[in-house]
Order: structure tokens, then C-alpha cells, then sequence
């Protein structure tokens, strides 16, 4: 696999393509659901077909992978705002934008934000991710 340069990178580019696509159905409602009352032993995270939040964490992802970083990153950092529900049925489209780069001790750091829209295009999620770059070979 080849891998995206950080010094190619530049701040306001966008990933990937083509918005990220995501399928909201309720079998992933309901698995997502399933994953996080074992970890919460019984608390109920949403309710009918309303997802739970944190599913933004896997609808992202594509975008987030459009990245193609080295191996080695370290996700840092991560924070959403969540502006409407999402719900079964709806297709979500994800984009990622390079908002930061920077520096510190000797390692190089990627913010980026994220922007989730349904269907109809209304926002239902924005984030941000602060990444510990991988290193790349020389």
C-alpha cells in the first residue's frame, strides 16, 4: 500500500474524493447497541431506531482511512458535536479536512475535522481529531 507523505498534506484539502458513505440500518443499530450495553453491563444506550452517538465513531472511519497515514500514527485525540439523530434508513455522507499541522517534541501532529450529513443534507455530526503522524520511511 502507498502511503500519503504528511509534508504533501495541505491545510483545507479534503477526504476522501467523494464524500464517505454509510448505511444506517438497524441490524447496525441494533449490533452497536448490543457492543455497548456489554461494556456498560445493561445501561441502555438509545432507544428504537435512533442510534446510539458513538456509532459516529464508525461511520467516520471511511474518511478517516482516506487519509492512507503510515503505519504507526497515534490517534490522539477525538470530540464530536452531535446535531440531530441519526436514524435506520438514513445514508450518511462523511467528509475530512485537514485543519491543522504542526510540530512538538520531534513529532508531527494532524488535526483534522470531520462533517456528516444525512440524505437530506442536514449536518448530523462534526468532530475533531488530533493525530500523532506515523513515520514514514525514507
Amino acid at each position: 500500500m502507498t502511503y500519503r507523505k504528511y509534508d504533501d498534506l495541505r491545510i483545507g484539502q479534503t477526504f476522501p474524493d467523494q464524500p464517505a458513505m454509510f448505511h444506517v440500518n438497524e441490524a447496525c443499530i441494533h449490533g452497536f447497541r448490543d457492543v455497548l450495553r456489554g461494556a456498560a453491563r445493561g445501561e441502555v444506550a438509545s432507544k428504537g431506531d435512533i442510534a446510539p452517538p458513538m456509532l459516529a465513531a464508525v461511520y467516520i472511519r471511511p474518511a478517516q482511512n482516506a487519509l492512507k497515514g503510515p503505519p504507526g500514527g497515534v490517534h490522539a485525540k477525538q470530540v464530536f458535536q452531535f446535531h440531530c439523530p441519526v436514524k435506520a434508513g438514513d445514508v450518511l455522507s462523511t467528509t475530512l479536512e485537514v485543519l491543522e499541522k504542526y510540530d512538538r517534541k520531534g513529532r508531527r501532529y494532524l488535526v483534522s475535522g470531520t462533517r456528516t450529513t444525512n440524505q437530506q443534507g442536514t449536518v448530523v455530526t462534526t468532530g475533531r481529531i488530533v493525530s500523532i503522524w506515523g513515520k514514514e520511511d525514507a
